[in-house]
């Protein structure tokens, strides 16, 4: 195999890996903060924990995607 095709492939697979970890980091804050929410719910019988959450979990989610953008720039 060429050494071009090489660094190539190499590069492909670095740059598949950024961007699954990228979308799976703000999937999971998301997933995390909502779950969260909903147990803190179902504690203290109030919708707004859910909501609470959920808008920690989108906040955060989105902070980890300027971070980890800003880092593989």
């Amino acid at each position: 195999m060429k050494e071009e095709t090489k660094q190539f492939l190499k590069e492909l697979l670095q740059g598949g890996y950024r961007a699954s970890s990228i979308g799976l980091s703000v999937v999971l804050a998301i997933a995390i903060g909502g779950l969260l929410g909903y147990w803190l719910w179902g504690v203290f019988d109030s919708v707004i924990f859910f909501y609470l959450g959920l808008l920690a979990g989108i906040i955060a989610g989105f902070r980890n995607l300027y971070l980890m953008g800003k880092r593989y720039k």
